[in-house]
């Protein structure tokens, strides 16, 4: 439900990622200033480890409370990990590679279009997830997506190209894994090629992976993919693409308030294309509506 726009208060800090956004990053830096001025503006990027505390320090320091989040779902994770959610608000630049949380909300790879958001000063209360006690926003996955992302790390590529030529390569690797997934009301024990945990569905480039999941109804959505022939996936594509993944017999979502997932092996963990540290256990809460995001 929309809240009063008591916020933003028509002060900016924009916060960038370095490495985001490539050589169109100083384009959309220069337009974000030219269309919104003659608005208080600060300006600042995430640390070279990817962290943002120093940035919002610098716009509290300034009276901001509304922070603009310049990248992809991996920056605006780092951004809300430091925001307060009684008092700071969120808006999006999408200028990453992977920026599945903002297409859920309408955010397009249109600077001017995503600027127009921010001046309507519409906030919204969503949900945001913790895994481990860290914060994340999108979406999070056990195995296969995680090595995927640690893939792309590595990777001299960047964009669709890098996912596209980790994708391709995992496939042809042992990319399974053995544990149970507990929800509130039921324990699954299965081989897996991935578990998501979901608050807003979407990978990027969209892939719609949940096509069930709110972000703003206090449930997580879990998505099990479930060990098959590796072609099988490959039929499947266009299901993800179209956004009707639930018409795969491999494929079910679930929803719940708490998850525990564990792997009987180590098994890796991404939470918005970042990897977290691998555990025994991954315990996976919900944050309710703390999050106010200019949609």
């Amino acid at each position: 439900m929309p809240l009063p726009p008591s916020q933003p208060n028509g002060r900016y800090c924009i916060i960038s990622n370095p490495i985001a956004g490539g050589r169109k990053k100083q384009r959309i830096l220069n337009t974000i200033r030219r269309e919104l001025t003659p608005a208080p503006l600060l300006f600042a990027s995430t640390a070279m480890d990817g962290s943002a505390g120093e940035a919002v320090r610098k716009g509290h320091e300034a009276g901001m409370t509304c922070f603009i989040a310049v990248g992809g779902d991996g920056t605006i994770q780092s951004v809300v990990n430091e925001l307060d959610p009684e008092q700071d608000c969120l808006g999006l630049i999408v200028a990453g590679s992977g920026n599945g949380f903002a297409e859920f909300f309408g955010y397009r790879r249109n600077v001017r279009q995503n600027i127009q958001k921010l001046k309507s000063h519409q906030v919204s209360q969503v949900d945001t997830l913790t895994v481990n006690g860290q914060r994340f926003v999108n979406l999070a996955g056990v195995g296969f997506d995680a090595q995927v992302a640690e893939m792309v790390k590595k990777s001299r590529y960047r964009g669709f190209q890098a996912y596209f030529r980790a994708v391709a390569r995992l496939m042809f690797r042992s990319i399974y894994w053995k544990g149970s997934v507990v929800l509130d009301d039921i324990t699954v024990d299965d081989h897996f090629l991935t578990v998501v945990v979901a608050n807003a569905g979407i990978f990027g480039y969209g892939f719609r992976i949940a096509d069930q999941a709110l972000a703003d109804d206090g449930l997580m959505t879990v998505v099990l993919i479930r060990r098959v022939a590796r072609w099988r996936y490959l039929l499947g594509l266009p299901f993800l693409i179209w956004g009707n993944p639930s018409r795969l017999s491999w494929f079910q979502q679930l929803t719940s308030t708490r998850v525990d997932i564990l792997p009987e092996q180590p098994t890796p963990v991404q939470a918005d294309g970042e990897l977290f540290p691998q555990a025994d256990r991954y315990r996976f809460e919900i944050e309710p509506r703390s999050l106010r995001l200019l949609i």
